[in-house]
């Protein structure tokens, strides 16, 4: 028999709601929210444990034979619509545990992204989304970045983020010189002292840097580096979008 939840005020709907808004919650508990049909099935193919899945009666019948095993709510338009982040809901819902990062994965990778301090969720998407297409499936990313497990993630960036090996960082100086000390090259984007990029030849492994949006990265992981580049542009404008310089730099490192 399936579990029905009819009350907005259901204690497992309110906990769904906070975990969506809320990134310390999200942290301390190690869990987050999905919504959205291709979503929660992309998160449950991507392997992620669920704790609960919300559908509406008619998407349940849609879906039963994909979540058979799973602890399953049956939720009523009311709740649907409560735990829906705009007004076309889909009527599919998910709370699914973290991942723990495969650190030596990182280490071994023949190429990489480090995120120091992009704060965008959009941004962050967006770069994650890039990165599995061009064949970056390990990232770092410091403290201070966009939550990889917001919705807004989850959602820009088509659920890569939930389909790469992210390992989060205190120190991002610290590990780019690890990293240097390893063999890699380890590439920073900056304006000062730097070399327009493919103006050499860069080998792998190789790990591309990308900074704060409006900051860009900072000068201690700038010194870290292997490498400096800048990505030659039209002198009528100062900087490109963190996600499109991301996309630049990992296009031309990518290797064979």
């Amino acid at each position: 028999m399936l579990n029905i939840i009819e009350s907005k005020d259901n204690a497992k709907i309110k906990n769904a709601q906070k975990l969506a808004k809320d990134a310390k919650l999200r942290s301390e508990n190690g869990v987050f929210f999905a919504s959205t049909p291709k979503v929660v099935m992309d998160v449950l193919a991507a392997g992620f444990e669920a704790e609960s899945l919300f559908f509406t009666k008619e998407e349940y019948e849609k879906y039963s034979a994909k979540v058979a095993g799973q602890k399953v709510y049956i939720i009523s338009e009311a709740v649907n619509q409560k735990l829906s982040e705009d007004k076309t809901s889909q009527g599919v819902f998910g709370v699914f545990k973290m991942k723990t990062a495969d650190v030596d994965k990182i280490f071994a990778a023949d190429r990489l992204i480090i995120l120091e301090d992009i704060q965008d969720p959009g941004n962050m998407g967006a770069i994650m989304r890039t990165a599995l297409a061009f064949g970056y499936e390990d990232i770092v990313v410091s403290t201070k970045c966009a939550d990889i497990y917001s919705p807004k993630v989850l959602r820009s960036s088509m659920t890569a983020s939930v389909k790469l090996n992210v390992c989060k960082v205190e120190d991002i100086p610290v590990f780019v010189k690890q990293l240097g000390e390893k063999g890699f090259s380890t590439v920073a984007t900056c304006l000062e002292n730097s070399k327009e990029l493919g103006s050499e030849k860069i080998n792998l492994p190789v790990a591309v840097l990308i900074g704060n949006e409006g900051n860009g990265l900072s000068a201690d992981t700038i010194a870290a580096s292997t490498h400096k580049v800048k990505i030659p542009m039209s002198d009528k404008i100062e900087s490109l979008n963190a996600a499109v310089s991301a996309g630049v730099m990992m296009w031309e490192l990518k290797g064979e």
